[in-house]
């Protein structure tokens, strides 16, 4: 299969657009030869300003303090960010790991002089507006998808991932998603079609040839951009949280301590005492199960059992966070941790055993564990005021 490549004059600068499937050993030839014989002075790549640092730095692991993430509450977008690379190493065939085309791109780019130039929104941004556009069982059901993503084992063959070159095969993974994450579908494909298409117009005006690598699913969306003019900066904000989602928050803690005035009401001080206690209880005795499931530290699952009951009064205060924060302090993930969380994650045993995977359990399990006590408790004041 030919790989796709659009040609077009952007004033006075000639610019080649090639699309790429990320694990393909043809694509990464294809970049080289390109490179060679056309001898662009700028190559734009599809990354952005930290994932172009850290395709460059293969110690980039190394760097990364996991203890800083969960303390400033990053991680989901690290979350998305581990899952979607290990998928995608999975798939990778021999020699060939996920991203080499664009690793191929900066190093034939950088050896021959070229200007190299990530044209890609943050990954950041990305992620914050996509999962700020949807609502919280929406959130739930993708993060369930991403994670289920990790189960894959079939091998993929090398056809298959020249197929991945096709438009509407990329285009239909999304066309299958409910309409309700058609906003899902705008940020991440169409929006980035928008930021891309914008990038290369900017890079071409200071250019005599350009040639820039970009993921086949975004070919169309960029042609169909490349004539007009976009305003990025709209396409960079994080759209601010309404009245409503700032206040969301106080919903339960205000039905919590009504429904415990009528208990008060109904059944005195006494039912009230057992309601409180129950909840204590029944919320933290969950949570600390989960975090005892993850085989999280001592102190994580005791921190799990004090954190569950007060967590749907504040905020900032959630059992898993607050679990998977010691966690991350206490046992920091090693190296070969990152590095091996694609094969990991292929065993069930594995996501006990690496460091990474298991803060994550140790963040997702106690959070559960205290839901389910949320649930079970309603149950237990029904009986009560039965």
């Amino acid at each position: 299969m030919e790989e796709p490549i659009r040609k077009l004059k952007i004033g006075n600068c000639d610019v080649i657009i090639l699309g790429t499937a990320h694990i393909s050993k043809q694509s990464v030839d294809t970049v080289e030869k390109i490179i060679q014989d056309e001898k662009p002075d700028t190559v734009c790549v599809e990354l952005c300003e930290t994932r172009m640092k850290a395709v460059k730095d293969p110690e980039h692991w190394k760097k990364l303090d996991i203890f800083k993430v969960f303390k400033e509450r990053k991680m989901y977008l690290l979350l998305s960010n581990l899952i979607l690379s290990s998928f995608q190493k999975k798939l990778g065939k021999g020699d060939v790991k996920p991203g080499d085309e664009m690793r191929k791109a900066i190093k034939c780019g950088e050896d021959a002089g070229s200007k190299v130039i990530p044209i890609d929104r943050e990954i950041q941004t990305t992620l914050k507006r996509s999962w700020g556009s949807v609502g919280f069982f929406s959130k739930m059901y993708l993060l369930s998808a991403l994670i289920a993503s990790l189960l894959v084992k079939e091998d993929v063959s090398e056809e298959k991932i020249e197929e991945m070159k096709s438009e509407d095969v990329l285009k239909d993974l999304f066309s299958q998603l409910p309409s309700r994450y058609d906003q899902i579908k705008n940020v991440i494909i169409d929006e980035r079609d928008i930021y891309l298409a914008q990038n290369i117009k900017n890079s071409a005006k200071d250019s005599q040839k350009l040639f820039a690598v970009v993921g086949a699913g975004h070919l169309s969306g960029i042609m169909e951009q490349i004539g007009k003019e976009n305003d990025l900066d709209v396409l960079n904000k994080i759209p601010p949280k309404t009245l409503g989602q700032k206040l969301s928050w106080l919903i339960f803690p205000i039905i919590l301590l009504a429904l415990l005035a009528y208990t008060y009401i109904k059944g005195g001080e006494t039912a009230t005492v057992e309601a409180i206690w129950a909840w204590i209880l029944v919320k933290g005795a969950l949570a600390a199960l989960g975090a005892l499931i993850a085989l999280a530290h001592p102190l994580s699952i005791v921190l799990s059992f004090v954190i569950a009951p007060l967590g749907n009064f504040n905020p900032i205060l959630k059992p898993g966070w607050v679990a998977a924060l010691v966690e991350s302090w206490l046992r920091k993930p090693l190296v070969e941790d990152f590095e091996r969380i694609a094969e990991d994650s292929e065993h069930f045993t594995g996501y006990w055993k690496n460091r990474v995977i298991r803060i994550f359990l140790v963040f997702m399990l106690p959070q559960l564990g205290s839901s389910i006590g949320t649930f079970i408790w309603f149950k237990f004041l029904n009986d009560i005021l039965a």
